[in-house]
């Protein structure tokens, strides 16, 4: 509804500009003047024509120049189109700040909800108004993968419009003081898969090798994705993105076969495994996820008693917490905060804490806290 009232204001103002340098729109002269002595004995009444108009600049009516719009008629005619793309592309960075500053601090309230009994139970409102917003209503661009790019794309000096990195970059201090928030509570991509997603019997990727592999894939990937952008100085994943063909309805263009192939497979992979893309793909999480080495990053550890009781590895769907020689291993780097842990926990001893030397990345989750080498 905004892009069509804004090319309807757009439009009108050009063809009302070019109206206006018409003859047939300037100021009419009395004609109708039957003796030229009255006109002399009532000169002051007399009508201003155009000529005398011009004669007196405190009177001279307000051309579009003195309105101040960029796009005036003092523009020559050829670079009229110029100024109305600079109009457009304002306009265009002005709604997608605002996008960006909702879901930053959509991602600061959920940091906060997160850490209360009651309200943690509104994570699923928050993931399917995401899902409906930044997502279908938005198209689902930009986002915090086009964020991640631009920054390096920024970088390596192929531009520098630091406004489309600002959706990673505005993570990066809110993810030290509130964890992984984006990714469990906020994150449209992530929603969508977690939508999909459907428990069963078939349990694919959970074991411990399978989370190596997908760490390790992660790790490819996101080496390959920085050399790409290094090298071609472009952005060539939204030109593949499955999202973008969910979001949209329709396969990406030009691109119909390989969108439509990674599309089939995040489906698929979805309905059987937890977040695969989430888990295996994305650089966003693996980035976000580097920061709870930071001494006083937000973690989640063990506050209290522990009954080794394996609710909270149970809990835990995105395998940050699994299972080593009858000892749940907590892996701050893989968690979301999604508050599942928290709220499984009998004891009430999972809570966000500060990372220092007591609470640790990596935590062993039994009766001693045992503290897991990183």
């Amino acid at each position: 509804m905004f892009r069509f009232f804004f090319i309807i204001f757009t439009f009108s103002f050009l063809y009302i500009s070019a109206l206006a340098q018409d003859d047939e729109f300037k100021p009419l002269k009395k004609t109708e003047v039957t003796n030229s002595s009255d006109v002399e004995d009532e000169d002051e009444f007399k009508p201003l024509n155009q000529t005398e108009v011009s004669e007196e600049d405190e009177f001279k009516p307000l051309d579009s120049t003195s309105a101040g719009s960029p796009c005036s008629s003092s523009c020559p005619k050829n670079l009229e189109e110029t100024c109305a793309f600079a109009e457009q592309e304002m306009s265009a960075d002005t709604r997608k700040l605002y996008w960006i500053l909702a879901a930053l601090g959509l991602a600061v309230i959920a940091g906060i909800l997160v850490r209360f009994n009651v309200t943690r139970k509104a994570r699923t409102f928050f993931l399917l108004g995401s899902m409906l917003t930044f997502g279908f209503y938005n198209g689902g661009c930009p986002c915090m993968i086009s964020g991640f790019e631009y920054t390096f794309l920024n970088l390596f000096g192929y531009t520098d419009r630091w406004i489309d990195a600002l959706w990673f970059l505005g993570l990066i201090p809110i993810t030290y003081f509130f964890g992984r928030v984006w990714c469990g509570w906020i994150c449209h991509l992530g929603a969508v898969q977690e939508f999909l997603y459907r428990p069963g019997k078939i349990k694919l990727f959970r074991s411990v090798l399978a989370q190596k592999i997908m760490q390790w894939m992660r790790y490819t990937l996101i080496a390959a994705l920085i050399i790409q952008l290094a090298v071609m100085g472009s952005i060539y994943w939204c030109k593949i993105d499955p999202f973008l063909a969910i979001f949209n309805l329709q396969l990406n263009y030009n691109q119909e076969w390989t969108s439509g192939i990674l599309l089939v497979l995040l489906l698929l992979t979805s309905l059987f495994s937890y977040r695969p893309f989430c888990r295996s793909v994305c650089p966003v999480g693996i980035s976000l996820g580097w920061i709870s080495h930071i001494p006083g990053a937000s973690v989640i550890g063990i506050e209290g008693k522990c009954a080794s009781c394996k609710m909270c590895n149970n809990a835990c769907d995105i395998d940050a917490i699994i299972r080593k020689e009858k000892t749940s291993v907590l892996d701050n780097k893989e968690c979301i905060m999604c508050g599942d842990c928290i709220e499984s926990c009998p004891q009430g001893g999972l809570k966000p804490l500060r990372k220092n030397k007591k609470n640790k990345v990596v935590v062993g989750c039994n009766s001693d806290c045992e503290i897991i080498k990183e």
